[in-house]
């Protein structure tokens, strides 16, 4: 038996060969059987996966013969196990055929239950529990075979199948269903038959016409294929002790801890999520089986331990005993995926580190995120500018980022103001809740990183100074430690807090905020792209380098700080013990002292001091130009809204910024000849580069990574100081 054989069909309790993927080779929903079968020992119905990988094979091919012989052999070991057989009436085995791709696609595509159902069954199941359970799931057969394996209309059905819900109704309304499948080919009376072709019918809905949208829409891949996973059936419809439900671990509006679900008693599992019935909470449930419940509590606490996530659970009571069917993570609001990040890393009990939190909170969170503040109808505006970033945010105001960047670590939301921003003051901007500066436009430094932060910004308020101790408005006068709020949407700035009851910002996404600035990540996004070291520079680095690295950062770990000047870490301790007046310990890192800004200013001026000044010029110039197409590019992409952002989309921002790349690499070595040490900038914008175009859609403007965004505006600080200029003229 070959190896490709062994994975083609797979028990829940079978071993994987070393090195699979689970997810991808068994589905999401298989995985997670096998899982909690082998793992955890839950009470989960036996049964067996048919891979993706037939499922693509079928797809190109067409049934392929060999996959006959092998779903006889696990039916038999499945049947035997349980003590039943297909198509026996005396001991009857029912199977549910369920889709499970690699990536959850709810509804998408097909799902049969109560295959093995024969006249003969039906009447024994009759004698043994009762008509109305027996007409039951019978009519749920034939109408679900009808449809799903026979393409039978669901019209059609829903008219065949209509009953006043008496057995005698549920036998006549099943005829008609049969009578319409006849026509279609019919319900066979062979059990395996019946699995066989129930197989092929999930593998089918792969390209239905619903699941092919799904997949556009959410970016699935089309190669991807769906495992099939056929299991015992377990009986919700089976007498008053039974039941069906969907169970979330946590509130997925809310995020708040305990079970929230539904449950429908006397039903198998489609119709809880079927919208065709009155369903009940799980008050219900446990009203009807408090053991069931009781244990299923301590399944969900167990199911989240594990997995480290908010579940999404299904479940079937039979007669009080219960049955786990399927376990995935929970698709949450936006504001509960913030809350149970947070929640998690904060719980001693939860294996879930800091990092791990962070990165579970994607730009499509955070952007959804800023379209919820809102500011009330009656408020005033002191002073009004350009809408850079949506959203409302309200703090203390603070015009300093390392002073915004000590009250954001003590939990205090802040509003950060600046007549400008540059990269480095991102430690300040990381964790405030909003933005203002009185210059640049939606394409400025603080604009783009307010958008990727998801932070409520306002640039070029008009007719403000931004001071010392605070700012002036027109005739207000607003000090550092007032609060203010900031209208993203509207490109306002409001005195006190105007925003609507229940829109205001979350605390715990500060919280995220700090956590990244700390851990030198962005919300989100993938680690960095390593800057190869080469060990023949330790000796080379010089103290400028590290310093201007640390300035520019803002806030720096010795890992990033290594990474950037691509040396060992070792020679950035080194250096950093050597000159300790020019650095102070930050959170999980450095940032220069006061006496350490005037040092690298002074070094600045005096390399000024050495250049071809109308050379340089001659050279900075046409940068300018690439400035002003880059933002363009950048912008673009980040105001485009989620449903535009396609493949298509994202290969058109490479190619533009792979078109300024390739006239930006002679400016820089034209830079480079009067100062050494900007030659490393292209290492940085090659490697940006380079991830982009293997689809890492960050590394076009992360403000934590080095992304390409970050080594431009890098970039340019660096010819800003050495050409005598300021930023704001240009902005």
């Amino acid at each position: 038996m070959t190896a490709e054989t062994m994975t083609a069909v797979v028990a829940f309790d079978e071993a994987l060969p070393p090195g699979s993927d689970p997810v991808a080779l068994l589905g999401g929903k298989g995985a997670g059987l096998m899982e909690m079968t082998r793992a955890l020992a839950l009470p989960v119905p036996p049964g067996f996966i048919i891979t993706t990988e037939q499922c693509r094979r079928y797809l190109a091919a067409g049934w392929q013969p060999e996959l006959d012989g092998l779903l006889d052999v696990h039916l038999e070991q499945l049947g035997k196990r349980l003590g039943l057989r297909l198509g026996d009436p005396d001991a009857p085995l029912l199977l549910s055929v369920r889709s499970g791709a690699p990536v959850s696609m709810p509804g998408m595509m097909d799902t049969l239950l109560n295959a093995g159902m024969t006249p003969a069954v039906r009447d024994a199941l009759a004698a043994r529990h009762g008509e109305p359970f027996a007409a039951d799931t019978w009519l749920r057969f034939c109408r679900m075979y009808a449809e799903i394996v026979l393409g039978v209309p669901s019209a059609a059905l829903a008219t065949a199948a209509a009953t006043d819900g008496t057995p005698a109704a549920m036998r006549a309304a099943a005829q008609r269903v049969q009578a319409l499948a006849a026509g279609a080919g019919g319900i066979p009376t062979d059990p395996r038959a019946q699995v066989r072709r129930a197989v092929a019918a999930v593998f089918r809905s792969w390209h239905s016409e619903r699941a092919r949208a799904f997949r556009v829409r959410e970016g699935i891949a089309e190669s991807l294929g769906t495992a099939v996973t056929v299991q015992a059936m377990v009986f919700g419809n089976l007498g008053p002790r039974s039941g069906t439900g969907v169970v979330f671990t946590r509130n997925p509006a809310t995020g708040e801890p305990g079970p929230f679900g539904d449950y429908l008693a006397g039903a198998q599992g489609e119709d809880v999520v079927a919208g065709t019935h009155a369903v009940g909470g799980l008050d219900a449930f446990r009203a009807q089986a408090p053991e069931a419940y009781a244990e299923l509590l301590a399944v969900l606490d167990r199911l989240e331990h594990h997995y480290r996530d908010m579940c999404d659970v299904e479940f079937t009571v039979s007669e009080g005993r219960l049955f786990i069917l399927q376990t995935r993570p929970g698709r949450r609001s936006p504001p509960a995926a913030v809350r149970i990040a947070v929640a998690m890393a904060e719980d001693p009990s939860f294996p879930l580190s800091r990092a791990e939190a962070v990165a579970r909170i994607d730009a499509g969170v955070l952007q959804q995120l800023a379209r919820l503040g809102a500011v009330r109808a009656t408020a005033v505006p002191l002073a009004r500018g350009l809408a850079a970033s949506p959203g409302a945010g309200a703090g203390v105001l603070c015009t300093d980022p390392d002073r915004a960047a000590d009250l954001a670590a003590r939990g205090i939301a802040t509003v950060l103001a600046r007549e400008e921003t540059s990269p480095s003051d991102i430690h300040g901007m990381v964790g405030a809740a909003a933005l203002l500066t009185t210059l640049g436009g939606v394409a400025s430094h603080a604009a783009v990183v307010a958008r990727s932060w998801a932070i409520p910004a306002v640039t070029s308020l008009q007719g403000t100074q931004v001071l010392a101790a605070g700012i002036r408005a027109g005739d207000h006068f607003i000090a550092e430690g007032e609060v203010v709020t900031v209208d993203g949407s509207a490109g306002a700035l409001y005195a006190g807090d105007q925003r609507e009851e229940g829109s205001g910002d979350l605390a715990e996404l500060h919280t995220l905020r700090r956590w990244a600035a700390e851990l030198g990540i962005d919300l989100g996004a993938p680690a960095a792209v390593a800057v190869p070291t080469d060990p023949g520079r330790d000796a080379d680095v010089t103290l400028l380098e590290l310093a201007r690295t640390v300035q520019l950062k803002g806030m720096c770990t010795t890992e990033r700080a290594a990474a950037v000047l691509a040396v060992a870490a070792a020679r950035v301790e080194e250096l950093v013990a050597g000159n300790g007046s020019l650095f102070r310990a930050a959170a999980r890192g450095m940032m220069l002292t006061p006496e350490g800004r005037g040092w690298v200013s002074e070094q600045l001026a005096a390399e000024r001091a050495t250049l071809d000044a109308t050379a340089f010029a001659t050279g900075y110039e046409p940068f300018l130009t690439l400035n002003h197409r880059f933002k363009e590019v950048v912008s673009g992409w980040q105001l485009t809204p989620e449903e535009g952002r396609t493949a298509a989309a994202w290969n058109g921002v490479v190619a533009a910024v792979a078109a300024i790349d390739a006239e930006l690499a002679p400016l820089i070595a034209a830079a480079a000849a009067q100062v050494p040490r900007l030659g490393a900038y292209a290492r940085h914008f090659d490697a940006a580069l380079a991830a982009m175009r293997a689809g890492d859609r960050t590394m076009l403007a992360s403000p934590l990574k080095d992304s390409y965004h970050t080594a431009w505006f890098e970039y340019h600080e660096e010819l800003i100081a050495l050409s005598g200029r300021s930023r704001s003229a240009e902005d």
